[in-house]
């Protein structure tokens, strides 16, 4: 099967430049589009932070996540179509923009360890996306 529209899922960890290159990999073959997101879900990490400087505006903190998008999308070796940055739910957002853009393949990546086991939002997708699903194990 020949993937016409890849959407990369990335975290900004270190570990996102081993999925985004797997991606990269495929569309080469494929000769496929490419596209990069960030789900900026904050509101559901459950991790409680004291703030001392006032918080960003969401302009202002999306502009700095699209840079850190580009950053990673220029050490690319492919041409990205769209890099997104989007906030809210994680599964309901990659389910909707799966589908507005028409994407036939989802790549991201997965940690095996406690913590993924017990928060994974990879499971999540696996019932809900309508596109084949590439997990990238992000394990050494």
């Amino acid at each position: 099967m020949s993937y016409k529209h890849i959407l990369v899922a990335v975290d900004l960890s270190e570990s996102s430049e081993k999925v985004i290159n797997k991606a990269v990999s495929l569309a080469k073959d494929a000769k496929a589009n490419l596209s990069l997101i960030f789900v900026d879900d904050i509101a559901n990490i459950g991790v409680v932070t004291i703030e001392v400087a006032p918080l960003p505006s969401v302009e202002e903190r999306e502009k700095k996540l699209k840079g850190e998008l580009q950053e990673l999308a220029d050490k690319a070796d492919y041409q990205f179509d769209n890099i997104i940055v989007v906030t809210e739910d994680l599964k309901n957002k990659l389910v909707a923009t799966v589908k507005k853009m028409n994407i036939d393949l989802l790549v991201c990546g997965h940690h095996r360890d406690f913590w993924s086991r017990l928060l994974s939002s990879v499971r999540k997708l696996i019932n809900s996306v309508a596109a084949d699903l590439l997990i990238v194990n992000l394990d050494e």
